[in-house]
């Protein structure tokens, strides 16, 4: 009876460090899957930041700057403030919008929706029609028959859209770094 008990106790002894290794086997396979979901996780929020930081800093924030600019410019302009110098507000407004182009063109991969939306293929359009037309002379300006035109007449849409998505993504960008205690 005593070598019986001998075995059984051996058994469940053997069982039981079968069990024990096995279970530190299982907790230590799930702990290093759920490290690499972590290193996963944490990659794609590194990403998903330096991607915010390029849009915000690459191309919506100086289309904003140069929009914003004309803005203030083209309301004095049109106040008859700046008359004494309307050609050179028309070279301003060329080299600013042929500015604002190159960075939709270099950039267009930070554009937030896909396909890029409409507004943007209507005031690159636009502008580079008013430079061809309007700034190179002091009295160039839109023939009657494409001052109207939707292609060519000012896309308000597309300022307004930068306006609001540069706000949204600057706000978005510092709660992140908020969030994340960067500083």
């Amino acid at each position: 009876m005593s070598e019986f008990l001998s075995q059984a106790f051996g058994l469940l002894l053997g069982g039981g460090l079968l069990l024990w290794v096995g279970k530190t086997m299982l907790e230590k396979a799930i702990q290093t899957k759920l490290e690499m979901e972590s290193d996963k996780i944490s990659l794609v929020r590194h990403r998903d930041l330096d991607h915010k930081v390029s849009q915000v800093h690459e191309l919506y924030g100086p289309l904003y700057g140069l929009l914003k600019t004309n803005r203030k410019i083209y309301d004095l302009w049109m106040a008859g403030e700046l008359g004494e110098i309307n050609l050179k507000v028309k070279q301003l407004f060329k080299a600013n919008n042929e500015m604002a182009n190159k960075l939709i063109i270099e950039h267009a991969h930070l554009v937030e929706e896909s396909p890029m939306p409409e507004s943007f293929i209507r005031y690159a359009t636009s502008s580079q029609v008013w430079s061809m037309y309007c700034a190179d002379t002091e009295d160039g300006a839109l023939p009657e028959r494409l001052s109207n035109h939707p292609d060519v007449r000012w896309c308000q849409e597309f300022e307004d859209y930068i306006f609001t998505s540069y706000e949204r993504l600057s706000k978005e960008l510092a709660d992140l770094y908020a969030l994340y205690e960067i500083k």
